[in-house]
């Protein structure tokens, strides 16, 4: 959707502008809109974890941080295109969340349990991707001109 102009105040209240952000996986997108979507889509994830964890527990509260891969997949892709990365770049840094999801609806997730090590090491592959994401796909900017994955969002 390279139409968007992403410097217009008003974008913000037009729904496909949104619906881009979260449902789409082509194109590029610049800082502030992948800031304002990654600020509101953890916002809903953090009320709808809370609201799980008092009615269903970890397995209902990993289901529910499994709902919101898809978006925050389709986010920080259109943002790793804009400074150009490929798709699999990000599968390293999401795999480990979506394992601790995957192993919290198995039931595993006793950190003094058998899979405690295992928790352990993911846990610090987590907070290590959650830095590199934040540094590469919030703080430094997209490449200029066009690249590979469309025009600048910018320009």
């Amino acid at each position: 959707m390279a139409g968007i102009d992403w410097t217009n105040r008003q974008i913000w209240l037009e729904p496909a502008a949104w619906r881009y952000l979260f449902l789409d996986f082509e194109g590029r997108i610049p800082r502030l809109p992948f800031w304002v979507a990654a600020v509101a889509l953890n916002v809903f994830a953090f009320i709808g974890d809370r609201l799980a964890m008092d009615f269903g527990g970890h397995p209902a509260a990993a289901v529910v941080g499994l709902a919101f891969l898809y978006p925050s997949l389709a986010l920080a892709i259109k943002r790793a295109h804009d400074r150009g990365h490929s798709d699999l770049y990000l599968l390293f840094l999401f795999l480990p969340a979506f394992l601790v999801s995957l192993l919290q609806v198995l039931g595993y997730f006793d950190s003094a349990g058998p899979m405690g090590p295992v928790l352990s090491v993911l846990g610090l592959w987590v907070l290590v991707a959650l830095i590199v994401l934040v540094i590469d796909l919030g703080l430094l900017r997209g490449e200029a001109g066009p690249n590979r994955f469309g025009p600048d969002p910018l320009a």
